[in-house]
């Protein structure tokens, strides 16, 4: 019984990072003058998911490789 788990965990183990295809993309939105943006909108093109900076401009939003980030904030002109 032990071996068949065993091997079932090992079997889980190895296949997993194959199917876990996501990543993590960091990073901080700032203005001309270094100074961060709170309130960002990021979203993922295509997809309804997203997230916002912080107070200190800083964001973290998981990913698949190929998509491709959408950044807003209202009263700035891109």
């Amino acid at each position: 019984m032990k071996l068949n788990f065993l091997l079932v965990f090992l079997i889980v183990i190895t296949y997993n990072p194959l199917f876990a295809q996501q990543s993590v993309v960091t990073g901080k939105v700032t203005d001309v003058d270094n100074l961060p943006l709170s309130g960002v909108n990021i979203i993922i093109v295509g997809t309804s998911s997203g997230t916002q900076t912080g107070m200190n401009g800083t964001y973290s939003i998981q990913v698949e490789p190929g998509e491709i980030l959408r950044f807003s904030y209202i009263g700035f002109i891109a």
